[in-house]
């Protein structure tokens, strides 16, 4: 089995639990996990009337538990992401909306120590007023300078008196606007930090599961191992269309990691789970696609069932946990579960069928 399998990526977050929270997950894991090895013989231990079949269909169902835990803890980081990515929007909309406002805000002091140099001037009987120009003018020419020069005041403190009132107008709706943007930021980072929260408790869940998997795994025998690797399919690569489209390229690239472990939350290039393998083998091909299996239903183009191409993913269960990747002639490649290497399957081998998509 490869070194790496069994561990979740370390590039995930890591959790904030104690050492002491840790400690006693992880004696609750484990004392779960005891009943179902025997005496250390490598068996699995039977519950009474309960079967080697049995044993084996209740590590099937955890492990398909274990994969709609990774899936989800894919969704959560996706959304965490775009909630990060959302709260460096908002944040900056509120820093350019505070120096909005600041901005009119000197605006507006400039504007109104204007107007109130003014009306200090009249107040303390500055030469403001048509009646005054008369009276102190000796002569015609003087008298049209002083006008002149009394209607360029009165023009501009008009003009000033008007841009106070606009720049009043528009200081109260900037304010307004910076005000709420620094709300959305706000609460923009407490959903961020709630995602985050649901995103590190679906790591700690995983990690539970992941150990009971593996003792499950390590005890069983090689009749049951076998079972659970079932049957091998041979598939020529030389069948897959010629061509240097995206989605040809994928399928070369996923046939190219048959036989490597399924790990939870693994992306490759020597380990993957089952979106994380079709995320590897688009990204050979210079294209990104979404992160999980339900990300990726809601994404492509929706393709039937009869004109599926090598290339198109196809996605199972109704509520999308699991993905592989069609290569043709009835075939799908996937990373189905932990000690189950990527393998080929016939599409309905696979898990049952939900949907297409192409990218």
């Amino acid at each position: 089995m490869h070194s790496g399998e069994g561990r979740v990526s370390a590039s995930r977050p890591r959790t904030r639990s104690g050492p002491l929270t840790l400690v006693a997950c992880l004696l609750a894991a484990l004392v779960a996990v005891i009943p179902l090895v025997a005496g250390g013989t490598g068996r699995v231990a039977a519950a009474p009337g309960q079967s080697s079949d049995q044993l084996l269909e209740r590590y099937k169902k955890l492990g398909d538990e274990a994969e709609k835990t990774t899936e989800a803890m894919h969704n959560a980081k996706i959304e965490y992401d775009k909630q990060r990515d959302i709260v460096a929007t908002a944040k900056k909309a509120a820093a350019d909306a505070q120096a909005k406002l600041d901005h009119s805000r000197a605006q507006l002091k400039d504007r109104q120590d204007r107007v109130d140099a003014i009306v200090r001037a009249s107040y303390q009987g500055a030469r403001v007023s048509g009646l005054y120009a008369v009276m102190v003018s000796d002569s015609p020419q003087a008298l049209l300078d002083q006008m002149s020069g009394l209607d360029m005041i009165a023009r501009q403190a008009s003009a000033d008196l008007t841009a106070v009132k606009k720049m009043r107008a528009q200081t109260e709706s900037a304010k307004k606007d910076a005000e709420a943007k620094a709300l959305t930021a706000s609460e923009a980072v407490s959903r961020a930090e709630r995602v985050r929260g649901e995103l590190q408790a679906k790591q700690a869940d995983l990690q539970m599961q992941a150990i009971k998997i593996r003792a499950m795994y390590q005890a069983m025998t090689g009749k049951q191992l076998a079972a659970l690797r079932g049957q091998s399919f041979d598939f020529d690569p030389r069948l897959v269309p010629k061509g240097t489209a995206p989605a040809l390229i994928a399928v070369n690239a996923a046939l190219t990691r048959l036989g490597d472990p399924y790990v939870w939350g693994a992306t490759g290039p020597h380990a993957f789970d089952c979106s994380g393998l079709m995320v590897w083998a688009y990204k050979q091909a210079g294209k990104t696609i979404p992160r999980s299996s339900q990300a990726q239903m809601a994404g492509g183009t929706p393709v039937s069932r009869e004109d599926m191409k090598p290339g198109d993913l196809v996605i199972y269960y109704p509520d999308a946990h699991h993905v592989g990747m069609y290569i043709g002639e009835g075939y799908v490649i996937h990373a189905s579960t932990f000690g189950v290497p990527v393998k080929i399957e016939p599409v309905d081998e696979a898990g049952p069928f939900n949907s297409a998509r192409r990218f």
